[in-house]
């Protein structure tokens, strides 16, 4: 008989045991090699120096972390921290099988008669490999839905924020289905330990304690098993005492966190918490809305019908289960729906909570049909052997292939960062620019660009020489402007990337390789790699141009910097524009050093991207150069050379990779950039409805909320987080009314450290617009995308490949008085 229990203790440790292995070697394999831009860096290098991290401080995470680092010494510190969480998504992946396999096994009890703390039983119901589906079919629905197998290819604390939420749901189902007190006094020191890492791992304590009470009433009489729990939580709260010990001494982080005033600022993230509940009542059926859109990106809608199948089945068959995970998912959604920072990343605890729900649904039909197949049995002695592999071959065909197509799809569209590698080219390019030259520069910079810097500083020993290099972190207390205006007499001065609040403080910004240098007016010392010697109308001299690549492939932009200057002073908007091969791309002003601020003689460069359409054909294409005279309507100006435009290159363009079909791109409403599509734009006024672009008025009187839904489509991995902009024109073109906003009311950004949207992925993008202030009269709804740091609009690409300007105009608004 021992023996027999050992055989069967490890058939049931085994499964779980393969799920973790298998969830975890998928992400080992997509897992980012080294640094990633912003917080997921701060996650590789606070725990290696034993520093605290940005608010809360995430002690739990650190003290982890720290441990993994020392006993995985595998690759860099900053690889075998993105290993920590693929171990985190696989723990996640884990703890859903798990969830439905106890829940199977007390309803599978409970139906024979066993008591609920007996062992369990396999005499009753379906074989051994069909009972394991339910719980597998669970496990590899999240372990492929995208959000998850994001957060578990990078450094960070989310990924743990969801173990510690799905060890919480399993205990507490263990905790019920065996009723021993070990796994509820396990339970407490983890909700402990989630409170010392972050607060939203909490947003399911409600939900806990209506299960407990529902399970045992008598528990607040039990004064010993209160003490204990209350016992078991203070010892999960005992990593924040890494607080008030480490702060006086800490290479990173605040220092004063041994007061209590600094202790409870930090933790409660007091300076973050602007950022919560921006939505109201009045938003709450977009924001559902909002849910719906990203949950059909997790799951394909067979698992999301399980998931509600698995809910109503829960209700009738366990109905304390069904409380916990129905005001789990209630609590998670309220909360998290309704605030704007790292939305994504919060509803990986919802998500795991359908994952392990839509188990349940596959459970609810596995033993409906064993029911069946045991009533038959009982009179057809040989049928049941037979009628199980018939099952089994049944469950298979019909559940495992969705969360199999999911992964290969995922997997298709480039979920993977095993080759994104662009904050270590960064890093590398800072070092090969600066180190040993003495130049005393400054890198004025942004949290994203120094914290890959601060990896390899603290754990590779790779530091920046104060005679080098100095960096200067902007932050709200020292903005952009200020920043350099107080570090102008340093050295040299240089930024990341583009920003318009330097450029606007009257400074010049030289693009330099992959950074910016900024410059006081005038600017002469700047020589082009290609000089030229070409005047447009004998007022504008082009000097040259600077072609990084001339290799570019179609769907992916060709840059181009460009010398231009002016002797005498140009009143009126000059331009240029480029033309690859049929291709031709005119540029708008937005975001520019426009002619009429150029000081005479000084050299003005500038950095284009040329747009290249999917459709372009592969070949070698020439690159010319025009002028246009914008405010005089001359769309091409006369150049010294004898015609309207010069050549400056031959680019080569290759194939196109996972181009959008031909359709796609025919139906859209606007193509920004080859990056995103608008696909349909409806708008609603009370019953009046308009789709796409119209041309008769909607009316809407002033206060009446005009509903608008955009739906987008990722065409390719976005470059860089965009966001949305809808305005209100009035017959001038002047704006009266701005509504500027991350994606999906800063639900979904399109690149967050990485890029975040898959091709081919769809977003339902509700909005909720009221004019109060707006006179009436006629207006005009645009639509378009800007990028959040450059501010530079995304250019519409036309179904020829030529750029259609930066904007998409869907049609007249009447606002009419109340």
């Amino acid at each position: 008989m021992p023996s027999a229990n050992r055989v069967a203790a490890l058939r049931r440790a085994l499964p779980p045991v393969l799920v973790f292995a298998a969830a975890f070697c998928l992400y080992a394999a997509t897992a980012a090699p080294g640094t990633l831009f912003g917080d997921p860096s701060e996650y590789q290098f606070i725990p290696a120096i034993l520093g605290i991290a940005h608010p809360p401080g995430y002690a739990f995470y650190i003290l982890l972390a720290k441990l993994w680092q020392t006993l995985v010494p595998l690759g860099t510190v900053a690889f075998r921290t993105n290993l920590l969480a693929a171990a985190a998504g696989a723990w996640v992946v884990t703890m859903a099988y798990l969830v439905v396999r106890d829940c199977g096994l007390r309803i599978r009890n409970c139906e024979s008669g066993i008591a609920a703390g007996d062992a369990p039983t396999h005499v009753c119901h379906s074989p051994f490999a069909i009972r394991n589906l339910p719980p597998l079919f669970a496990a590899l629905s999240i372990a492929v839905a995208p959000d998850l197998w994001q957060h578990a290819m990078h450094s960070n604390a989310h990924i743990v924020s969801a173990a510690l939420a799905a060890t919480h749901l399993w205990l507490l189902v263990r905790w019920w289905r065996t009723e021993q007190d070990r796994w509820l006094f396990a339970f407490a020191v983890t909700v402990g330990l989630a409170a010392t890492h972050h607060p939203i791992t909490l947003m399911g304590v409600p939900a806990y304690g209506l299960f407990i009470l529902a399970v045992r009433p008598r528990i607040l009489r039990q004064w010993r098993t209160l003490l204990a729990l209350v016992a078991c939580a203070l010892v999960g709260l005992a990593p924040l005492l890494y607080y008030p010990l480490r702060s006086p001494t800490v290479p990173f982080g605040p220092t004063d966190m041994r007061t209590w005033d600094g202790f409870v600022r930090h933790v409660t993230a007091r300076g973050l918490r602007v950022n919560l509940f921006h939505f109201g009542p009045a938003d709450q059926l977009d924001r559902a809305r909002v849910f719906w859109s990203l949950l059909r990106l997790q799951f394909p809608i067979p698992t999301l019908l399980l998931s509600g199948a698995g809910f109503v089945w829960l209700v009738r068959r366990a109905p304390k289960l069904a409380l916990l995970s129905g005001a789990f998912l209630l609590g998670h959604l309220l909360f998290t729906l309704n605030t704007v920072q790292d939305v994504m990343a919060y509803l990986l605890l919802p998500f795991s909570a359908v994952a392990m729900l839509a188990g349940c649904g596959a459970m609810a039909g596995e033993l409906r049909i064993a029911n069946d197949e045991q009533r038959i049995a009982s009179r057809h002695s040989q049928f049941l052997t037979r009628n199980s592999q018939v099952l089994t071959l049944l469950f298979i065909g019909l559940l495992l292939p969705w969360p199999t197509l999911r992964c290969a799809q995922n997997l298709a569209r480039g979920i993977s960062l095993r080759d994104f590698t662009a904050a270590e080219v960064w890093v590398d390019a800072v070092h090969a620019r600066f180190d040993g030259q003495g130049a005393r520069a400054v890198l004025v910079s942004d949290w994203e660009h120094l914290t890959p810097l601060w990896v390899h500083a603290f754990t590779q020993g790779e530091t920046l020489a104060e005679e080098d290099l100095k960096p200067v972190y902007v932050t709200a207390a020292s903005p952009w402007a200020e920043s350099v205006w107080a570090n102008i007499e340093v050295g040299p001065i240089y930024l990341p990337d583009y920003r318009p609040a330097v450029r606007d403080a009257g400074f010049r910004l030289l693009p330099d390789g992959d950074l910016y240098r900024v410059a006081p007016p005038p600017v002469t010392d700047v020589t082009p790699a290609h000089p030229l010697d070409v005047w447009a109308d004998a007022r504008v001299h082009i000097l040259g141009c600077d072609l990084p690549s001339a290799t570019v492939r179609a769907g992916e932009p060709l840059a181009l910097v460009l010398y231009q200057s002016a002797p005498q002073p140009v009143a009126d908007i000059w331009m240029p524009y480029a033309q690859l091969g049929p291709l031709e791309a005119r540029w708008t002003t937005d975001s520019r050093l426009l002619t009429p601020y150029w000081l005479p003689g000084e050299v003005v460069a500038e950095r284009y991207e040329i747009p290249v359409p999917f459709t372009l054909p592969p070949g070698d294409y020439p690159l010319r150069l025009g002028y246009a005279d914008l405010s005089g309507g001359r769309a091409s100006l006369p150049l010294s050379t004898g015609g309207t435009t010069v050549d400056l290159a031959t680019v080569t363009v290759l194939p196109a990779r996972d181009a959008p079909s031909h359709a796609v791109l025919e139906r859209a409403v606007a193509n920004f950039d080859n990056q995103v599509a608008l696909t349909t734009a409806r708008a609603r006024a009370g019953w009046q409805t308009r789709q796409n672009t119209w041309d008769e008025p909607l009316a809407v009187r002033a206060g009446q909320p005009l509903h608008l839904t955009l739906t987008w489509r990722a065409l390719a991995s976005p470059r860089a987080s965009q966001t949305i902009f809808i305005h209100l024109l009035d017959g001038w073109g002047q704006l009266v009314y701005g509504h500027d906003y991350t994606p999906l009311g800063g639900a979904a950004p399109t690149y967050l450290w990485f890029p975040k949207w898959l091709p081919g992925q769809t977003f339902t993008d509700p909005y909720r617009l009221t004019f109060p202030d707006v006179p009436p009269g006629t207006y005009w709804v645009e639509v378009g995308m800007y990028g959040m740091t450059s501010l530079q609009r995304l250019p519409v690409v036309d179904l020829t490949g030529n750029l259609a300007g930066d904007r998409v105009i869907l049609g007249p608004v009447q606002v009419e008085a109340p």
